[in-house]
């Protein structure tokens, strides 16, 4: 196979899965570690994908539109990475913090693996996350109520108040993108005050974003990348995104499955 047909077929491989790895460059080319690199290095810089620790994803520097009524319950597999980021942070959990779930697929995740040797008060807009925490007797759970939408989520007006009046020792924040340059995105600017409100009453904020969300840029910004005090990502975040946020000097943990 001539190097214009090999990179051909790993820029497909990467539109249909998703993602590849090293390893499986060399498997199914009968190539070396160096060429499969290079080959990444390559078509990386024709825009065709993006470089990961050990591998490249898809190219997708918009995120994806969730359908109207999407809920992270509705999903048939489990993200690993989202998994990974929401288990890497249920550790900064601490016994009696007052804490905020988002309402994102990793939220719901941190809601369903919740340990059970841990007391907290958990605040949310969800009401698939708040029916993830009702039964687990360890925790207490605020549902942030108003006008809700149709994937379950409040973030209006009377919702932005209710958080106004309560003080929480963590928020754990994601939303559609995180790029150091235009900071936390949503596509829905009626999101944007009520993610405001939640960081300007939280002690700590932390943002989970699994490495496909990293680089990209959706249409109203939240925050910028450096009002996190901690990001959590997985071990696929792109090289050059962990050194552009290491020069804004924002703290990225990078967790392991």
């Amino acid at each position: 196979m001539f190097m214009e047909e090999r990179q051909k077929d790993i820029v497909r491989r990467v539109n249909e899965s998703g993602r590849i790895l090293v390893t499986e460059i060399q498997s199914a080319y009968q190539v070396s570690a160096d060429c499969a690199r290079r080959d990444l290095r390559l078509l990386e810089g024709r825009g065709l994908l993006q470089r990961t620790h050990g591998g490249a994803i898809a190219v997708n520097r918009q995120g994806i539109y969730p359908e109207e009524t999407y809920t992270p319950k509705k999903l048939q597999r489990t993200k690993d990475g989202y998994l990974t980021v929401a288990k890497r942070a249920l550790t900064f959990i601490n016994d009696k913090d007052v804490i905020f779930l988002t309402s994102s697929s990793v939220g719901y995740y941190m809601a369903v693996h919740f340990p059970a040797d841990v007391t907290a008060t958990a605040l949310t807009n969800s009401i698939t996350v708040a029916e993830a925490l009702r039964e687990r007797e360890n925790v207490s759970v605020v549902l942030l109520g108003g006008e809700m939408s149709h994937r379950g989520n409040c973030h209006d007006f009377y919702t932005i108040q209710m958080v106004k009046n309560i003080r929480m020792d963590k928020a754990f924040l994601s939303h559609t993108g995180l790029s150091p340059e235009f900071g936390a995105s949503i596509h829905d600017s009626a999101g944007v005050a009520f993610g405001r409100a939640v960081m300007e009453n939280s002690r700590m904020n932390i943002g989970l974003y699994p490495s496909e969300k990293l680089g990209k840029n959706s249409v109203h910004s939240v925050c910028r990348a450096e009002d996190y005090d901690l990001v959590i990502t997985d071990e696929n975040a792109p090289e050059d995104f962990l050194a552009q946020m290491a020069e804004i000097k924002v703290k990225v943990d990078v967790a392991c499955p």
